[in-house]
């Protein structure tokens, strides 16, 4: 085994035997990232502190397949489902040969990919996956990704390339497969009726309803639009189907509500861009008891897990030319339902401010992405700071309940949370509300 670190950081990259294969995990004290290339360069583990967010199947644990074997009689049956988080190109299907025909596909979603390492400094360490080029869809997949000091941020670069002598139209479809396993009374794995994701919905969505349905019963209970306003939440009981959402807000979050773990993901929406799937931005899909896939009854498989799902826009290459989608993973200790997502931390109760006798009451559940401080800034009606204060120390690990009186000074008219560094450098607003 080989261990590099950064001079003055805790960023740690090293290579590893998980679950029985090569591997690579980066770790910063606080999040770990485990990565196996040789199974579709796939991301197998993310966790924070103990906790995992990823699900992977054990039965397939350790094993690495000839290209024969995971192609197979090319069924769904055939599939050899790892889990994890891997990259693919959309839109899917068996219909036309501008439609991704997988899985099971050899290459790119479980052959060997190549691995380097990028960078590792006192900021963070990245390391590259890339696939062997694909000659069915004419490209080759890069998956960066980087562990950042400091917190549980991850980022993630994501090129598909045209490797073909043609032109290829495809969209980056990127796959999370979270894990939704409980343990029963009896000691038995079964599904987490507490295990939620949540998505912002389009108020002018093409879908009625604000969500499609593309595989599964229309009547799906799982599927709930409005657990919040403009916000949809599917909750995992263990019933097969699969929603796209026309989501412009840029993020996807997954809650433990048994735990209060949330893995939120966060990437940038194209308006006017054409999307796969007849628009969709994000899916999600649960498995679980439906109408079988390709002879594959998934009810009887008890593998229990969700996949929040993030599509970029479907874009034509020529020869040699390179698209990409970049995902940022955050994670922290934060109930659900999570109502806003930002890159200071998620938030299940906004800011609010109430005036009352003794001055302001300001109000807020939040889970904070980064270790550091919170500040509680005053800001006059031009959006400068006219007085500031800690008001708490902040941990992924822990959930931030604000509940305090305070009297503003003479001039502000905003409340505003800033997460700041350790050293006090600002990172990012949390949130702000009006006090008028």
């Amino acid at each position: 085994m080989t261990r590099q670190s950064a001079a003055g950081s805790s960023c740690l990259i090293e290579e590893i035997d998980f679950e029985g294969w090569k591997a690579v995990r980066l770790s910063n004290g606080l999040v770990s990232l485990v990565a196996v290339p040789d199974v579709g360069g796939r991301i197998m583990a993310y966790n924070l502190g103990d906790y995992p967010f990823l699900w992977f199947d054990r039965n397939l644990a350790g094993k690495v397949f000839s290209a024969e074997e995971n192609m197979g009689d090319g069924s769904i049956a055939a599939w050899k489902n790892y889990g994890g988080d891997k990259t693919w190109p959309a839109p899917q299907g068996w219909d036309r040969p501008d439609q991704w025909h997988g899985p099971p596909d050899p290459v790119l979603d479980t052959g060997p990919y190549t691995l380097e390492t990028v960078d590792l400094s006192a900021a963070a360490a990245s390391i590259r996956m890339t696939s062997q080029p694909d000659p069915r869809t004419g490209v080759q997949i890069s998956r960066q990704v980087t562990l950042h000091a400091g917190g549980g941020r991850v980022s993630l670069h994501l090129e598909m390339t045209n490797v073909s002598d043609q032109e290829r139209a495809w969209g980056i479809w990127d796959i999370v497969q979270v894990d939704a396993t409980r343990r029963d009374d009896n000691g038995q794995e079964t599904h987490n009726e507490e295990a939620w994701l949540y998505v912002p919905t389009n108020p002018d969505s093409c879908f009625a309803g604000a969500y499609n349905v593309m595989f599964g019963d229309e009547d799906n209970p799982e599927w709930q639009p409005e657990v919040r306003p403009n916000l949809l939440g599917a909750q995992y009981l263990y019933q097969l189907g699969k929603i796209g959402i026309d989501s412009p807000a840029g993020w996807i979050a997954f809650v433990n509500q048994a735990t209060d773990f949330a893995f939120c993901q966060s990437f940038t929406y194209f308006p006017g861009e054409e999307y796969p799937d007849d628009g969709a931005s994000v899916e999600c899909w649960t498995t679980g008891h439906g109408e079988p896939v390709g002879g594959l009854d998934f009810g009887k498989l008890d593998l229990f897990h969700m996949e929040a799902e993030i599509l970029g826009p479907l874009r034509s290459m020529a020869p040699g030319e390179t698209q990409s989608l970049d995902i940022d993973w955050y994670v922290a200790r934060c109930p659900g339902p999570i109502v806003n997502v930002t890159g200071a931390g998620c938030a299940n109760q906004p800011l609010r401010a109430e005036s009352i006798d003794a001055g302001i009451r300001l109000t807020g559940v939040f889970g904070l992405f980064h270790l550091g401080n919170v500040q509680l800034v005053w800001l006059d009606e031009d959006g400068s700071a006219v007085a500031a204060e800690t008001l708490a120390l902040v941990n992924p690990l822990n959930v931030l309940r604000i509940d305090c009186v305070r009297r503003p000074p003479g001039g502000a008219q905003v409340a505003q949370l800033l997460l700041c560094d350790a050293q006090g450098q600002p990172i990012s607003q949390l949130d702000s509300c009006p006090i008028g």
